[in-house]
């Protein structure tokens, strides 16, 4: 496997997601094919999924070889973190072996170039599948106020409640020590909306999952979030291509 990341700007969106996936998991497996880099991480909880597929022609150069490479996202973000902004991202690994080669080189000389050794991993994980189906509720929103929402329904609570109609949305959080904070989004202020006529939904989903989802908030100006009673809630980042999760809800007493 042989990729090469040229563009600044990709380069530091490719960085900051798995900065960010640190967060979510302690490891990860990258699935190299022909067509795509793919990565499917779940939680410690196994209450949410992370799945990321990059295509091929994203990348200034790709030549894969159909391998899967196992990670610590964490070592892989203290390596990441020491890229200067100027300095392409090269990855190099041969089939069957145990390191993984990560160069960060520039033109500019006085950027000093930096190559890395990481050692992989054996994580034997099989991929969750998460089938296709038809939400009742979809909006679409800036990634930045769906960002501020969450940290400040945290604040009041761990829970976020939805409350979702033609009408209106409302998330609230509550705590007996904190008290409760609830936020009304008019569909008029919203990107984009569709609700199944009548339908009104209530589900309840973890501020903590919430709140890790939201961090990749920077690498999009747009966060796409769609609802179906009684699934996992699906939030998007179109990135050119797609980084999304899957969060399961919580069991309220409505649904028992």
């Amino acid at each position: 496997m042989n990729i090469k990341i040229e563009d600044p700007s990709k380069a530091d969106v490719f960085s900051s997601i798995f900065q960010n996936m640190k967060s979510f998991t302690d490891n990860v497996n990258i699935i190299f094919d022909d067509e795509k880099m793919f990565v499917q991480a779940i939680d410690a909880g196994h209450v949410s999924i992370l799945e990321l597929n990059i295509p091929s022609a994203w990348f200034d150069k790709y030549a894969p070889v159909n391998m899967t490479i196992g990670v610590n996202a964490v070592i892989f973000f203290k390596i990441l973190s020491t890229r200067d902004k100027c300095q392409n991202i090269e990855m190099k690994c041969e089939d069957g072996a145990d390191k993984l080669e990560i160069k960060f080189v520039s033109t500019n000389k006085t950027i000093f170039d930096k190559t890395f050794e990481m050692p992989l991993i054996d994580l034997d994980a099989e991929l969750m599948s998460v089938p296709e189906m038809e939400y009742q509720a979809e909006f679409a929103l800036p990634s930045t106020n769906f960002y501020n929402l969450i940290n400040q329904l945290k604040l009041f609570g761990e829970t976020m409640d939805l409350d979702c109609s033609e009408d209106k949305i409302v998330l609230f959080s509550n705590s007996q020590d904190c008290g409760k904070m609830s936020a009304e989004i008019s569909i008029d202020d919203l990107t984009s909306f569709s609700i199944d006529e009548g339908e009104r939904i209530k589900m309840s989903f973890s501020l903590t999952h919430l709140h890790y989802i939201s961090q990749f908030h920077k690498l999009s100006k747009e966060v796409e979030l769609k609802f179906k009673r009684g699934y996992p809630i699906q939030i998007v980042y179109n990135l050119g291509f797609t980084l999304l999760f899957y969060l399961a809800p919580k069991i309220t007493e409505d649904d028992s």
